[in-house]
């Protein structure tokens, strides 16, 4: 028993350390199939001992049909890159209200998913009641050689780093996984099929009146 409170101990102190001291802004879901029509979630924490009084959200090209949702409170500002026809929404902005210190929100949208796979890289910009920004635009793999040459002294962690973007992975979910036959081998299959059905019949047949034997002699 005591082998096993000395592992669990073990194990979770190891989960801390591995574990970041701070949460990400971040857009969910990480993956979505090609042209889906999808709700996306951005999950906003307050990690400054103010509130987070704004959000600004950089949408990626390729999105169709972008609509937020009604948030109660806030006000959505959506912004547009492009006239006519080509317009598209480029940045949603939601203000207005706030999220309090350690706490954290959902900010909701549609859009329609491109028609190819690709990678979505989602920046966003959080803007604190003090005036701060933090930017989460920077590629994760950058932001993890930033905090290897820069490990946390005296247990701190550097708030002053680059925080990463998010990414959602656009794949192809379409495609089949049932593999036809050559014109030429349909008939050979079809034989192959009728006659293995043959088999089975007559193997349920003969088990049959081997039951049927047993029982009369009984």
């Amino acid at each position: 028993m005591k082998k096993i409170s000395i592992l669990v101990s073990v194990m979770t102190a190891l989960f801390l350390i591995a574990t970041p001291a701070f949460a990400h802004v971040v857009v969910k879901p990480a993956e979505v199939g090609i042209a889906a029509r999808q709700n996306f979630a951005v999950s906003v924490p307050t990690e400054e001992d103010n509130p987070t009084v704004s959000v600004r959200l950089v949408l990626p090209d390729g999105l169709k049909s972008v609509r937020p949702n009604v948030k109660p409170g806030w006000n959505i500002e959506i912004v547009k890159a492009g006239e006519g026809e080509n317009a598209r929404v480029s940045e949603i902005i939601w203000s207005g209200a706030s999220i309090p210190v350690d706490q954290r929100d959902e900010f909701v949208f549609s859009a329609q998913a491109p028609a190819q796979a690709t990678s979505l890289v989602w920046k966003a910009y959080q803007t604190y009641e003090n005036g701060d920004v933090v930017s989460w635009d920077q590629d994760p793999k950058q932001v993890e050689e930033y905090a290897k040459n820069h490990p946390a002294k005296d247990g701190e962690d550097d708030d002053s780093g680059p925080k990463p973007y998010s990414v959602t992975n656009v794949i192809n979910d379409l495609t089949g996984t049932s593999v036809q036959p050559p014109v030429g081998e349909t008939a050979s299959v079809v034989a192959k099929v009728n006659f293995l059905m043959l088999l089975s019949g007559a193997a349920l047949i003969l088990s049959v009146a081997a039951l049927y034997l047993q029982m009369k002699k009984k």
